[in-house]
């Protein structure tokens, strides 16, 4: 299955509020030591340090993405298109995000979640999720195509549209990973 590259702002905010759902059913019911077992003799993420890893992600890149609309707020005219990335390129780099992964690299150190995390964690992807979509709320009828946002982990400059579908096929990506934990022979579920 091809993912899905354009999205108006009403199908954003859903497939967001989606994965919310998602990730609390991923959790619903585990215990403390379910919800931090880690496949692979401890070498793989925990179901715990999937949802952390977007926590932490998606909190930089809402801050990123309301400082550049906050910065250029007097110049964005009304959407012109959907939520859709911005060339080719960032097409193609959209797509390797979505699960399941077709090249794992390992997360750089500042956004590696840590270990023995507590359920406060499905409270955080939660209400950061909240931040995101009112983000998308707020500014989803701007014409985020052509503002650029300088991305927070790599030194390039991308669309914001081009961030906010980052954001959703990484989150698609982890809460696939995250569910695949659960079905690892050995979980303690």
């Amino acid at each position: 299955m091809r993912p899905k590259l354009e999205y108006t702002t009403a199908e954003f905010v859903s497939e967001l509020e989606r994965q919310t759902v998602q990730a609390a059913t991923v959790a619903d019911g585990l215990s403390e030591s379910a919800f931090n077992w880690q496949p692979n003799s401890g070498k793989s993420w925990s179901v715990a340090q999937c949802l952390d890893h977007l926590v932490i992600m998606n909190r930089m890149y809402v801050k990123t993405l309301q400082d550049a609309v906050a910065d250029n707020e007097d110049q964005l005219e009304p959407r012109k298109n959907p939520i859709q990335p911005s060339g080719w390129l960032t097409r193609l780099f959209v797509s390797y995000e979505e699960p399941p992964p077709k090249i794992k690299l390992p997360a750089p150190k500042k956004i590696a979640p840590p270990s023995n995390l507590t359920g406060a964690v499905i409270e955080d992807f939660k209400a950061v999720q909240l931040r995101l979509v009112d983000f998308v709320r707020e500014w989803g009828d701007a014409d985020l195509g052509d503002l650029k946002v300088k991305d927070p982990l790599f030194p390039i400059h991308l669309t914001a549209d081009t961030e906010l579908l980052i954001i959703a096929a990484h989150n698609r990506r982890h809460l696939w990973q995250a569910e695949n934990v659960k079905k690892t022979a050995g979980f303690p579920g």
